[in-house]
């Protein structure tokens, strides 16, 4: 060892005698080292988290070809939803990380700010409405129509994702009657756009799970044809389900299928060449990534106790003349963050962060409890 060290010292010498750098120099050289080290160390880790080396390979407002201009883009029509996933209402004050008992009066500050800030055309529910883990039937139908009484209080029309919590005490049946719904999937034409909402609440026999304790979901034949059919639309396609359609990391960084045949349900999405973006709930942290075009959103919980009030404003713009789209997608609580992502619909190689997510001021009519409450 002692050889080395001292082989390392004498090729040192004689190369900074060789080229006779001064002080300024050297100094000039090793911040150079230094540099490519830490380029290292940055590869390095991007090739360990790909989404973060898009971002360092692709710098934010770097395009393959030009974005649409925002003359043009001011004549896209407009369309606004607002999203709040995973209430998990329950009757103890802490369920591991969630603060189940506090369901109702985030629900109701979220539905107050729906209705009198943001003013959605649409809110979508993104499952998980009560927690039911330990709960009697009964118990659980009184959880989940007084969560839906807040819920109903939203002036815009309403639609429903489901859970895994939502049927471990109940049956598909049973939530169907207390919510006073028609199906457990659905979707709409709103404005120019189609809003899909799937059932991804199955077993592999694919029968639905009907209050079996389970945490990862499943698409049944019959669901995937149903979401086949539903995509057979030239309008642009938003995705809501419970479970994200991608892999996405839980807290000690390992990325996760949520859905076992989820690569059938992204093979439908992007084969139909009309899917711009897809939102989530189910993980206990925030997500976004690209895949083939779609941009793939995964929204906070809004009981999670180191994110409590968690919930999205999404704003969409459509440019018909181009099938051009723009998302500027907000993440309220307190976990807050912001994307803005625009597209060509269904072609990935244009699909391009425009801003990476960053950290903004919760307006005053969140934050404000005092308001909130009178």
């Amino acid at each position: 060892m002692k050889k080395i060290f001292h082989y390392f010292r004498q090729t040192k010498k004689h190369f900074f005698e060789q080229w006779k750098l001064d002080s300024k120099q050297l100094l000039y050289v090793r911040m150079l080292l230094i540099g490519l080290v830490l380029f290292g160390a940055g590869l390095l880790v991007g090739w360990r988290a790909p989404h973060l080396a898009s971002f360092w390979l692709n710098p934010p407002h770097t395009f393959k070809e030009p974005p649409i201009p925002s003359i043009e883009l001011a004549a896209a029509s407009f369309f606004k939803i607002g999203f709040v996933t995973d209430w998990e209402y329950g009757d103890k004050q802490r369920l591991k990380q969630k603060i189940t008992s506090e369901a109702p009066i985030e629900l109701r500050r979220v539905v107050r700010y729906f209705n009198d800030t943001f003013r959605p055309d649409l809110v979508v529910g993104g499952g998980d409405y009560i927690e039911s883990s330990n709960a009697k039937p009964e118990r659980a139908k009184e959880q989940l129509r007084e969560m839906n009484e807040i819920y109903a209080q939203s002036t815009a029309p309403r639609m429903y994702a489901f859970g895994d919590h939502d049927f471990r005490s109940l049956t598909q049946a049973e939530v169907i009657a207390a919510l006073e719904i028609e199906s457990t999937h659905e979707y709409r034409d709103v404005g120019d756009w189609r809003i899909i909402v799937i059932d991804p609440n199955y077993n592999k026999e694919n029968e639905h799970r009907n209050a079996k304790q389970y945490v990862f979901g499943h698409m049944s034949p019959a669901e995937l044809t149903w979401l086949e059919a539903a995509l057979q639309t030239d309008r642009p396609v938003i995705v809501f389900s419970h479970y994200s359609p991608i892999p996405i990391p839980n807290s000690k960084g390992q990325y996760i299928e949520n859905i076992d045949n989820a690569s059938h349900v992204r093979e439908i999405l992007e084969r139909s060449k009309r899917v711009a973006a897809v939102f989530s709930g189910h993980n206990p942290m925030g997500y976004y990534e690209e895949r083939q075009g779609i941009h793939y959103f995964v929204i906070d919980t809004l009981v999670n106790r180191k994110s409590m009030g968690s919930f999205a404003t999404i704003e969409a713009r459509y440019l018909k003349t181009e099938d051009y789209v723009h998302f500027f997608v907000r993440q309220y609580g307190m976990n807050k963050v912001e994307y803005a992502v625009d597209g060509w619909v269904g072609k990935p190689a244009r699909h391009l962060i425009t801003n990476p997510p960053f950290e903004f001021q919760m307006p005053d009519e969140v934050t404000e409890n005092e308001l909130l409450d009178q």
